[in-house]
């Protein structure tokens, strides 16, 4: 038994130690086999493109106008004409509902005379005051009169004015919420006003992604209709504290709507880009593996040689590399199998079209 045991470790010695001999020119660890010591082995590679490790957020946003309103008269009466149907876009300032008046109009012609004889009396009494006929309290009282009828009329065709509601600002008017002959208040609903040319969606980002929104920041959006083409919106504004509730952070996008496609409360879904780093990116096959990590071989100055890297991420066949890499160096994507460190090859660069892009993030 001993020396069968002796003669197996001496086997297993040579095995290990001269194994390519005992092959008859299969390969030596210096480079090739005995029959092939010279040749060169030839290797795919593809230049290290660098892309950024911005992680995209992705979350659910809902939709309001930049200004939206819930339109109420200003005074109390008897509607006597509604002037919008729904949906209509209304320009600034354009009629939307009218009040009985009769009233205010009378108030207005009432004020109208008597500043009419607030004039009057103020013409016939200043050419006597430099020659004494009146006293200066007299002069004084119908100067005042006068300014009290001009501010009585001014009031009267303010609320007369009042009578008549109009549109805050360029938008749309929803459904109205009144009928002619119906007696309202200041405190009665009319409609609802949008101005929807541009939206603002709003979304939450949780508090750990906080520090990587930014204002002026691209957002996509896109609908829930199965529609895969993003529209592109820009951050406006972020929120000045965390949600102690939600941890989140409060977003505001806007949303150019100039062909009116979308309406305020609709729900989208939000991707949005976080900055990072850049990082070289090679094909998934460039990298190998041992017992100590991830590397890659790079050829330099036409020889192989072993770069350590670490795996960031990986994305459609694509891995980001933390290592010692430049957009100067070629990595090996085929022909990893007969390379030794130094060793001298052949270089044969993959097809422009099989050239990785950049890693966009998840």
């Amino acid at each position: 038994m001993a020396l069968v045991l002796a003669v197996a470790v001496l086997v297993g010695t040579a095995w290990l130690i001269d194994l390519p001999a005992l092959l008859g020119g299969a390969k030596q660890p210096g480079g090739g086999s005995k029959r092939t010591a010279g040749a060169r082995p030839k290797v795919i590679v593809r230049p290290v493109i660098f892309a950024s490790d911005a992680a995209v957020l992705r979350a659910v946003g809902t939709a309001r106008a930049v200004r939206s309103v819930t339109l109420f008269p200003e005074g109390s009466g008897q509607v006597t004409e509604v002037l919008f149907s729904a949906g209509q876009k209304m320009l600034a300032g354009a009629p939307l509902l009218r009040l009985d008046a009769e009233a205010e109009k009378l108030a207005v012609e009432l004020t109208r005379l008597k500043l009419e004889d607030a004039r009057r009396q103020l013409a016939r009494y200043e050419p006597l005051a430099s020659s004494g006929a009146v006293s200066a309290s007299q002069i004084y009282q119908v100067r005042t009169d006068f300014h009290a009828a001009r501010i009585a009329l001014a009031h009267a065709e303010l609320a007369l004015t009042k009578r008549l509601l109009v549109a805050p600002f360029t938008g749309v008017v929803g459904i109205p919420d009144v009928e002619i002959g119906q007696r309202v208040t200041p405190e009665t609903p009319i409609a609802a006003f949008d101005d929807r040319a541009n939206l603002l969606i709003e979304f939450e980002v949780p508090e750990m992604f906080a520090r990587g929104v930014k204002l002026g920041a691209p957002i996509k959006v896109f609908t829930w209709a199965g529609r895969k083409q993003p529209f592109i919106g820009y951050v406006k504004s972020i929120g000045s504290r965390i949600d102690p509730t939600s941890r989140s952070l409060r977003v505001r996008a806007l949303l150019a709507n100039a062909e009116d496609r979308f309406r305020p409360g609709m729900s989208f879904s939000v991707r949005l880009a976080l900055g990072g780093r850049e990082y070289p990116a090679v094909s998934t096959v460039a990298v190998q593996w041992n017992r100590e990590g991830a590397y890659v071989w790079v050829i330099r100055g036409g020889k192989a040689e072993a770069v350590r890297v670490k795996v960031l991420k990986r994305s459609d066949g694509r891995m980001l590399l933390d290592g010692p890499l430049s957009p100067a160096d070629l990595v090996v994507v085929e022909g990893v199998q007969r390379l030794r460190p130094g060793r001298n090859v052949q270089v044969h660069r993959a097809p422009e079209q099989a050239a990785i892009r950049p890693i966009r993030g998840n």
